[in-house]
């Protein structure tokens, strides 16, 4: 594309300013469009919010009282509109109501990713392609070091682990349902306990139809009389378990030099790895990409070789 984009980075986040609204604002807006319910992507001070119905739901039990916003639930695929601009929803495979926006304006197709994955989890809505004229992504893992080993591979590797006591440590929304997914499938034999912390999170997806296998509420009595079980906990808490006989303390995450200490790591991510990412650039069909939350060096370089009629934006 040639001129200037209505889409920018501000201070604030991305600001498309035909409609004039944000997308995923870091701070206070009048119009924000949020793509799912981690903290970092959804506020509680904008004024109005459009986001589908599970990340209102998300909000509204993380922020309570504090939730400032007048909040516009879209369901996916559902055309809305702000200012003029038409918007729609779909799924980003990210957790649980995660969703890409389509913006479509003046003949061209504007697709914002938000933190999405393409890989299968049970835990949440399916990634859906869409095609666009231009694509703004996420680059977490915009590196050809990042190529995330399946999920199956990683639960193999927890049998070297067997009649030990499991503490994993797992963000609170999102990686700690689908932590109890695999693991209640993967080893039904096995009682799971869950943290309070994410447990709030565990309700809000099976009230939309995401089963999380059999699960309970952490109880230490329980926990101290019971061997061979697995209990799943914010990281903050992880470490209060580690060193503790016939426990072992793992950590769920996609980074491969973890900052939370534990026994093992589990490499299981919820962002896309370089494979789904150069995947995701070919059937979008997008001629121009914009990288956010996370370097898009990788890409750039990659992509000035490969296909240099597409161009990238940092």
């Amino acid at each position: 594309m040639e001129g200037r984009l209505p889409i920018e980075k501000t201070p604030k986040g991305l600001h498309f300013w035909p409609g004039d609204f944000h997308l995923d604002p870091k701070r206070g807006v009048d119009r924000a469009v949020v793509s799912h319910g981690h903290a970092d992507h959804a506020i509680p001070s904008n004024r109005e919010v459009w986001c589908t119905p599970a990340t209102a739901a998300i909000m509204h039990a993380r922020y309570g009282s504090k939730l400032k916003s007048v909040i516009h639930p879209i369901e996916l695929e559902q055309p809305f509109q702000i200012n003029g601009i038409q918007l729609s929803f779909h799924s980003a495979g990210h957790m649980l109501g995660s969703a890409q926006t389509l913006i479509e304006h003046n003949g061209i197709r504007y697709c914002y990713t938000g933190d999405f994955k393409t890989t299968h989890d049970p835990s949440c809505e399916p990634f859906k392609a869409v095609r666009c004229d231009v694509l703004i992504t996420e680059t977490t893992f915009a590196d050809p070091e990042y190529d995330h080993p399946s999920d199956s591979d990683e639960l193999d590797r927890l049998e070297a682990w067997a009649g030990y006591t499991w503490v994993v440590g797992a963000y609170s929304l999102g990686k700690s349902q689908r932590i109890t997914r695999l693991l209640t499938e993967r080893f039904p034999n096995r009682k799971v306990m869950v943290h309070p912390e994410p447990a709030v999170f565990h309700r809000i997806y099976e009230d939309y139809g995401m089963g999380l296998g059999e699960w309970e509420h952490y109880d230490h009595h329980a926990f101290k009389r019971t061997n061979d079980l697995i209990l799943i906990v914010p990281p903050k808490v992880l470490s209060s378990f580690h060193g503790r006989p016939g426990i072992v303390t793992m950590f769920a995450t996609g980074w491969k030099r973890p900052y939370i200490r534990a026994t093992h790591h589990m490499q299981i991510s919820d962002h896309a790895d370089w494979g789904e990412l150069l995947r995701l650039v070919e059937s979008s069909g997008a001629t121009t990409i914009m990288a956010v939350h996370g370097s898009g060096t990788e890409l750039q370089n990659h992509l000035q070789k490969a296909k240099p009629h597409i161009n990238v934006i940092l």
